[in-house]
């Protein structure tokens, strides 16, 4: 009977999920980096040429992403369907599989019950859904799951199949955005800790394939230098190590670390909401607006209490380990401790050498890791004998469901970057009658 009320209330949660992705899709808006993917989709499209190369990159070196994985994958569904919401669905389908292996890892470490929780603090969390946005950094979920599903599976045994995979997720991180460097600084820091069991044959087809694909991005560089990295010549304008010299910079690093497990999300999601769509000047809209500051800044306040409680404790219980010149893994079941840690110390080393203050984006590739001490957590009071936190995490849990189906839907309706009144579908063809551009879309 519980175990059926699970299985109903996971699909019951999935459908939400989906749901608030389309609410979120139709609304989607058009701004530059949306324009550079939807071009190279429009020309592979409208006249069969595949880009070799992706977005500009601003992050304190200019040039191109390497290699053709956005273009194919936006571009692909929009030759079954010529609308950028078949993009936006081949990019929900990404996430969906993304949460289906990170649930796939999580089902051997924490109890039956407790893996409701990661439906809600995975699929519904604003973190991921409000980034189901046709960017750069809307790919970086699936790819830092796969890396962390490739990894689980190499930890138990050898696997020439699955080293390949993991090779490939390295490949594809390049491809989605420049702070893949965190999943390499990972994937060393567990074969230090012998926390992989690479097969050799595997690695070396896996990398000889990733090069492969990178091929027509390095022909086309050769023809036009501006496409590699050029350090230093961004709009970052920084310099190699800026956040180890400015010390900040690794602050705000730890600090989001500490955000990702917690109840404040994104900017445009938690700060830039409006209620204009309720009407302007409307008394409905004035109380909600003010209604809403109060609840997320009560829950929001409270969520970053709790994910620095669940940090410093999963801290004590696993202090040994921290050392990582020491440690070494011992058993399978002290895997998930080690992947987590090495996400940690890769999402700080990546702060520091980086040559730009850190923004979000830039860490996303370690918020699915940064999700695991709360998952812990939950998981201890599911299984704690002591009936009033099991009672009070229960209720903990409708209570993050309705704030995260809520914030959902908020900066759906109205926000920064979406807007109800305005059809993600119409906007794309103003922009993409010619070409896509801003200045299409400006025109009208």
């Amino acid at each position: 009977m519980e175990q059926s009320f699970f299985n109903k209330m996971h699909i019951l949660l999935i459908t939400l999920g989906f749901f608030l992705t389309a609410l979120f899709a139709y609304g989607h808006f058009i701004d530059g980096d949306v324009i550079q993917i939807l071009d190279k989709a429009h020309i592979f499209v409208t006249q069969g040429i595949l880009t070799p190369y992706g977005n500009l990159s601003t992050s304190g070196a200019s040039g191109s992403t390497p290699g053709a994985f956005l273009t194919l994958v936006t571009g692909l569904p929009m030759k079954l369907w010529f609308s950028p919401w078949a993009a936006l669905a081949a990019l929900a389908l990404l996430h969906f599989a993304a949460y289906l292996m990170f649930y796939d890892i999580l089902k051997n470490f924490l109890d039956a019950k407790a893996m409701i929780f990661v439906v809600v603090v995975f699929w519904l969390n604003p973190w991921r859904l409000s980034e189901v946005f046709l960017w750069n950094p809307g790919y970086i979920y699936f790819v830092a799951v796969f890396h962390m599903w490739s990894a689980y599976y190499l930890a138990h045994k050898k696997s020439f199949w699955f080293s390949f995979l993991h090779a490939q997720s390295l490949f594809l991180g390049l491809q989605v955005h420049t702070s893949f460097v965190i999943l390499f600084f990972m994937t060393t820091l567990l074969l230090w800790t012998r926390s992989l069991r690479p097969h050799l044959g595997g690695v070396i087809v896996g990398i000889l394939f990733g090069l492969l694909t990178l091929v027509p991005y390095f022909l086309a560089g050769l023809e036009d230098p501006t496409l590699f990295p050029q350090p230093g010549s961004g709009d970052g304008k920084g310099f190699l190590f800026f956040g180890l010299f400015k010390v900040y910079p690794m602050l705000k690093g730890f600090w989001y670390w500490i955000l990702f497990g917690s109840n404040i999300f994104q900017t445009h999601v938690f700060h830039q909401v409006h209620f204009d769509w309720l009407g302007e000047g409307a008394v409905l809209a004035f109380f909600m607006k003010h209604a809403w500051l109060v609840t997320k800044y009560s829950l929001g306040f409270f969520g970053v209490l709790l994910s620095f409680y669940v940090n410093f404790r999963f801290y004590k219980l696993n202090k040994a380990h921290f050392n990582l010149l020491k440690a070494k893994m011992t058993s399978p079941q002290g895997w998930l401790v080690f992947y987590t840690l090495s996400a940690f110390f890769s999402s700080l080393l990546a702060t520091a050498i980086s040559p730009t203050l850190a923004i979000y984006w830039h860490l996303l590739m370690v918020w699915p890791m940064s999700l695991v001490p709360l998952l812990l957590f939950f998981d201890h009071c599911v299984k704690t004998k002591e009936g009033r936190l099991a009672k009070r995490i229960k209720t903990y849990f409708w209570i993050l469901v309705v704030y995260f189906t809520c914030t959902n839907a908020f900066a759906a309706l109205g926000s920064k970057k979406h807007d109800i009144h305005k059809s993600f579908h119409e906007l794309y063809f103003k922009a993409c009658q010619e070409r896509c551009t801003m200045q299409n879309l400006n025109k009208n």
